[in-house]
């Protein structure tokens, strides 16, 4: 129902409705515009905005093609589990994509360094990048603790390729640490979920997967990490021919 290029384009408010509306589809179908105005966070002009940029003409139009998809993977009922990966893998293929992965690959055959850093489920990601590119002959070190204090002395690091993994793109820590690096001459790279984060704005590329939250059993929420995974995995292999 939206492609790659029209995604692309939304601000920040527009991608918050789009990843409500893709990872609640059954729960939209029945819903007013007042009432996925209230669960997205966003006024009701603000989703009118977005349907115009999607193709749209209005709410009504939209309902009936979201219904329609609806009955369309009623025949594939696993489908709809894997709806938001599909639509991530699909659009790896695009220039754009690849393009943005060679870009940090030549980064890194460059660089004399890799330092990942993450926290939460993003510091497993971090250590496995890193093991990950060990494994290809890349010299890699991770940042454990996040909140560790900056060199007092101003260091090179010109040669250095600083990797941040954040779901969010806000976190404090890892926000600081990458400006640090990036003042220090580091190239930064962002993986995050968040298109339009502090992260991403801070960053020489961003690796982005705008991809919806699914509800946990424990009542919170969780996000994929599979797309963290790709992108670090396609790296090492785009990267392992250039040594």
């Amino acid at each position: 129902m939206f492609s790659y290029d029209q995604v692309q384009q939304l601000n920040r408010l527009e991608i918050e409705i789009y990843k409500y509306i893709v990872g609640h589809p059954v729960e939209v179908s029945t819903m007013t515009i007042r009432q996925l105005a209230e669960h997205s966070h966003v006024s009701a002009t603000t989703i009118l905005r977005f349907l115009k940029h999607m193709g749209y003409d209005g709410y009504a139009e939209f309902k009936f093609t979201l219904k329609e998809q609806l009955r369309q993977d009623a025949t594939q009922p696993l489908a709809q589990t894997v709806v938001p990966m599909r639509t991530f893998f699909d659009r790896m293929n695009l220039p754009d994509i690849t393009a943005k992965l060679h870009q940090v690959a030549a980064f890194v055959h460059q660089a004399r360094m890799v330092v990942l850093i993450g926290s939460g489920t993003s510091a497993g990601l971090a250590a496995y990048g890193s093991h990950l590119l060990a494994n290809f002959g890349l010299y890699s070190l991770i940042i454990s603790d996040t909140s560790q204090p900056h060199p007092v002395q101003q260091q090179d690091l010109s040669d250095t390729v600083f990797l941040a993994l954040s779901v969010s793109g806000e976190s404090e820590d890892i926000i600081e640490q990458s400006i640090y690096y990036r003042q220090n001459g580091a190239k930064v790279v962002a993986i995050t979920a968040s298109s339009h984060s502090t992260l991403a704005g801070i960053a020489d590329v961003v690796l982005t997967y705008d991809t919806p939250e699914v509800q946990a059993i424990s009542g919170g929420s969780t996000l994929s990490q599979l797309p963290v995974i790709y992108y670090l995995e396609q790296l090492a292999m785009i990267v392992q021919p250039l040594t």
